[in-house]
């Protein structure tokens, strides 16, 4: 833990409550990255994809792109007011196979068999292990999981990264538990997931597969 606190789940409703309202002109910037990342899904037409921590649904256009008409995405977030926003861009698009389930994704009820689960920006959730468990046990056997967001930088130049990456999080994340290595939690169930660093060493992009078989 290195001192740092758990994830805090109420303070993150908190947050998130004021943030719902601004939180696409913050990010906006990433959409051209946002949808790189999401092609390492592998989705097609009628995938059922999980959104984990979907938040105002910003990776919907692109999730739902992916796997068509005939396909799901189920994206699940904490916030009320986050959740009430990608609800909006819901409706305003038409699409009638993009739900949102609000509630602790330690306890909301998942569905199951999904073929790709993506953790995008949220760090908080990939350092709770129960939430990855939970998130890795609805994929089938095989399906992909892709997770991406702020790491600690290393090496000898990384002292800048590391202050504007961290001064960037610290309105999005409760806790810099695990900022070493966000993703600990996944490749301790994903024995195939492969990390590579971006954007100068201050983000990383996981990629992985659900095992083949279950115990």
């Amino acid at each position: 833990m290195n001192g740092e606190p758990r994830p805090d789940s109420e303070e993150a409703r908190r947050r998130y409550r004021q943030l719902a309202g601004r939180y696409d002109r913050r990010l906006g910037l990433l959409v051209p990255l946002r949808r790189r990342i999401i092609a390492k899904l592998g989705l097609g037409p009628g995938d059922h994809v999980l959104d984990m921590g979907c938040g105002t649904g910003a990776s919907f256009p692109a999730l739902r792109a992916a796997v068509g008409a005939d396909g799901r995405v189920t994206g699940v977030d904490l916030s009320e007011e986050m959740a009430a926003v990608a609800r909006q861009r819901v409706a305003d698009a038409g699409w009638d196979n993009v739900e949102v389930l609000v509630g602790d994704a330690t306890a909301v009820a998942l569905p199951a068999d999904v073929d790709g689960i993506l953790f995008f920006l949220t760090h908080d959730l990939t350092r709770i292990p129960a939430v990855v468990e939970r998130a890795v046990a609805a994929g089938r056997a095989g399906a992909t999981i892709v997770a991406f967001g702020p790491v600690r930088a290393r090496g000898w130049a990384a002292a800048p990264v590391n202050v504007i990456v961290r001064a960037i999080a610290r309105s999005y994340v409760t806790t810099f538990e695990g900022f070493d290595e966000p993703c600990s939690h996944i490749g301790a169930l994903v024995p195939d997931l492969k990390v590579r660093r971006l954007l100068g060493g201050g983000t990383y992009l996981a990629v992985g597969h659900t095992p083949q078989a279950r115990a």
